[in-house]
């Protein structure tokens, strides 16, 4: 473990510690949701909540002209333990994303679409989910690796983005945990990190403390 681990772990229940080290087992960054100009505060709250419930550390945000503004009551600190990378467009987005090795699906109802589960889960996979009304943009449609739906057997025409995006991330999980034995699969390194800034974010006055035993 590393310095700060080591000046914060004595101020943190041995259950929360517990807790942290279960999370870091199932947390994965090869697996990412990507929401493209959602202007609900609650749908992307509750976008953020279920990924971040699922062990989804990073999540990337296309702004564009929709700032990015999660409710506080729906999110209820999830956003916190999470990574939020935002993007001035889609094709930043995406370029990003397919340089770190990541197919990239975009989920809409087009005629071309295979079924959520005919995605291939085994490597790196980014998941896109759209606007409220107008869905994903052109830009995005035009760029991506491969088009998905999640298939209706009712009436609906659509499900609402929230809960597109819920089905959609449990099922990735799934696979991923069907292919891979699990779904976590960050470094030690990586789990070092990520235990270093949880802690920081437990710990009252952490800050403090690190910066006290800095000047002794």
């Amino acid at each position: 473990m590393s310095r700060v681990s080591d000046l914060l772990t004595p101020h943190v229940t041995d259950g929360r510690l517990a807790r942290i080290e279960s999370v870091l087992e199932q947390r994965t960054r090869n697996f990412v949701p990507i929401f493209e100009r959602v202007w609900d505060p609650h749908n992307i709250s509750a976008c953020l909540r279920t990924a971040e419930a699922l062990g989804l550390q990073e999540v990337n945000v296309v702004e564009a002209d929709t700032p990015f503004k999660p409710s506080k009551d729906v999110v209820q600190g999830s956003a916190k333990w999470l990574e939020i990378t935002k993007h001035k467009s889609s094709t930043i987005c995406i370029r990003a994303l397919k340089e770190r090795g990541f197919t990239v699906a975009a989920g809409a109802l087009t005629n071309d679409a295979v079924p959520l589960t005919g995605l291939d889960f085994s490597g790196p996979m980014a998941l896109a989910f759209g606007n409220e009304h107008d869905g994903l943009s052109r830009e995005f449609m035009e760029q991506c690796d491969v088009v998905f739906r999640i298939p209706i057997h009712g009436f609906t025409q659509s499900y609402n983005i929230s809960v597109s995006a819920a089905i959609s991330m449990y099922h990735g999980v799934l696979e991923r945990t069907r292919l891979h034995g699990g779904n976590g699969d960050l470094t030690s390194e990586q789990k070092d990190e990520l235990r270093d800034r949880w802690l920081i974010k437990t710990v009252p006055l952490a800050k403090e403390i690190l910066k006290r035993n800095e000047d002794t």
